[in-house]
């Protein structure tokens, strides 16, 4: 259950600090009688203030507020399905309207892109990291299983060669090899397991111990005779043992991985490097719980790297600059998003698999293809070729940008 509160505290957050970026139209104003501005004196001539922009009518009630929060975080104007639709069928219409000065009709690429992180990565809290964690575990078991079995079966085929080996009179040496170098690992599978199965039981207890010093820090924090300062104090506790929790829970999911399979890494040149790579990978679940950390607080990463790539598309043609490729870029990383996290949630249903997965395929071309060719005025073939690096391009920028916090995630 917290992690679903968290999930819906991600959302409501993105969309509260979306809109404090979001500039206003289309908010329903109440005409005031005051004919001066509130917060600047200024005369009014209007609903809005020219001097300094504040509405000419300022609320006091418990449900205008109420309205703000939900105003805030699902942008309830006229702009969002002005917006959204565009932004699906018509992005480079979208692009060029915007870049050219049509602002105040659509939510701005910055504001869209912080709403759709906290919505992709909330979407995919709420479909059940437990699943996830519960398959890793299964996936893991299987997988140690299905090894001891084909050991079994390769030790029993030697031995059978080993028997017509000495029907036929000849040497049998190497079977024996064969079968103890086998045999040898058929134990130290077994040792892997017995050894996961210790790790389970401490991180169990382990996990049981976190959870119950949030439940006391929660119950502290909540107390009526709590000060400001005793709460906050509380709360950055809380968030740390949060993230222990969560921690030691994909820990506590991924202890039966194989070991032994990452002892022969070496980075040349850096044996540091070397070593912080196997030890992460000694618990891969912990370190995709800092990569997804470290991509949900510097996805704004993509945007700085992707535009350099944008402009090698158009570097000679001097009428498009790098303000043209931000917009394009940010609306574009904005198309991506909803459709990863759409085909998050179809994915979840069996049924819907593998329209998920063609989805995830063949849309991103397709939508660059055609935000390319309306947002630059682009012909059928110009836009076609481009299509097509863009989409290396876009692949080099993810590598680049999981690249970067593969790397955070080791420290």
């Amino acid at each position: 259950m917290s992690d679903e509160i968290e999930a819906l505290g991600d959302v409501v957050t993105g969309g509260v600090l979306a809109h404090a970026l979001e500039p206003e139209a289309g908010d329903t104003v109440v005409e005031t009688e005051d004919t001066n501005c509130l917060n600047c004196h200024a005369p009014l001539t209007g609903n809005h203030c020219h001097h300094c922009g504040q509405k000419a009518m300022v609320h006091r009630t418990l449900a205008a507020f109420g309205h703000d929060l939900v105003h805030g975080v699902l942008h309830f104007d006229g702009k969002i399905w002005r917006t959204l639709p565009m932004l699906v069928w018509n992005p480079g219409d979208l692009t060029r309207r915007y870049i050219h000065g049509e602002r105040a009709k659509f939510v701005s690429p910055l504001a869209l892109f912080l709403f759709c992180v906290f919505l992709m990565f909330a979407a995919f809290s709420f479909m059940g990291e437990k699943n996830v964690l519960d398959d890793v575990k299964v996936s893991a078991n299987a997988s140690i299983n299905r090894k001891q079995s084909e050991i079994r079966t390769t030790i029993a085929n030697l031995r059978e060669k080993k028997q017509q080996a000495i029907q036929d009179k000849q040497a049998t040496s190497w079977i024996d090899d064969e079968i103890a170098r086998n045999q040898v690992e058929l134990d130290n599978l077994k040792s892997v397991a017995a050894d996961a199965k210790t790790a389970l039981a401490r991180l169990t207890n382990e996990q049981a111990k976190a959870q119950k010093m949030v439940a006391s820090l929660e119950k502290k924090a909540s107390a009526p005779d709590a000060t400001p300062a005793i709460r906050q104090a509380f709360e950055a506790e809380l968030e740390n043992l949060r993230g222990l929790e969560r921690a030691i829970r994909m820990a506590n999911a991924g202890v039966a991985v194989e070991s032994g399979n990452f002892t022969n890494i070496d980075v040349v040149g850096n044996s540091a490097l070397s070593a912080m790579v196997k030890n992460a990978l000694k618990n891969p679940q912990l370190l995709l719980y800092k990569m997804k950390s470290g991509a949900y607080k510097f996805s704004w990463a993509l945007i700085p790297i992707s535009i350099p790539l944008v402009w090698l598309l158009f570097f000679w043609r001097r009428e498009f600059p790098l303000f043209d490729h931000a917009i394009f870029v940010t609306y574009s990383l904005c198309f991506m998003m909803m459709l990863v996290t759409l085909s998050g949630v179809l994915d979840t249903f069996a049924f819907a698999e593998t329209i998920a997965l063609m989805m995830l395929v063949t849309m991103p071309p397709i939508h660059m293809y055609r935000q390319l060719k309306h947002a630059y005025r682009l012909t059928t073939a110009n836009a076609l070729w481009r299509t097509v690096a863009l989409t290396i391009f876009a692949l080099m920028a993810l590598a680049v940008f999981a690249l970067l916090i593969f790397l955070m995630g080791l420290n």
